[in-house]
């Protein structure tokens, strides 16, 4: 059964309450081997709510260069596990941007980039009404991050969660 990519990722991170879906890729912005583990990422961090319950990504190190990464929702009847996947940092102008590729297929990747600061990590999402074309190779990916990311619209509103302890 297809899921809708836009629901199904909105679901997940909660950081696309304002406009648009994240932008999906079948090409990640880099290559995994070139990446280092980011240490301040892993552990669960808490998506706070409106209703009071709590939404968690968790990343755990699954190798030298990838995190593995799930995300929870925390539903009515207990924390449901939305989606499993591996994840890896690029660098790109000097911003931290996280590939995430859901496990499975087909090969989607989604990309966040991200900050951390006093246990706070803050997320925005490239969203899919500025980038509307889909890209063959990382490398025509990573040229279009790098003459675009900076421009207005670019990326999705900001989400914070706060890393538990």
């Amino acid at each position: 059964m297809k899921r809708n990519p836009c629901i199904f990722i909105a679901g997940i991170m909660m950081i696309f309450a304002m406009t648009g879906c994240p932008y999906e890729s079948p090409v990640p912005l880099g290559n995994s081997c070139t990446s280092s583990i980011a240490p301040e990422l892993l552990g669960k961090w808490v998506y706070p709510t409106a209703t009071g319950k709590s939404d968690t990504v968790e990343f755990v190190q699954f190798n030298e260069h990838e995190f593995f990464i799930e995300f929870r929702e925390n539903k009515q009847n207990g924390i449901h596990v939305i989606s499993q996947g591996r994840g890896f940092i690029t660098v790109v102008k000097n911003q931290r941007i996280l590939n995430f590729c859901e496990l499975g297929s087909p090969v989607r990747y989604y990309f966040f980039k991200y900050e951390v600061k006093n246990d706070k990590m803050i997320t925005w999402a490239p969203s899919d009404k500025f980038i509307k074309k889909p890209f063959n190779s990382s490398g025509e990916l990573l040229e279009y991050f790098k003459k675009n990311m900076d421009r207005k619209g670019f990326y999705e509103a900001p989400d914070t969660a706060v890393h538990v302890k």
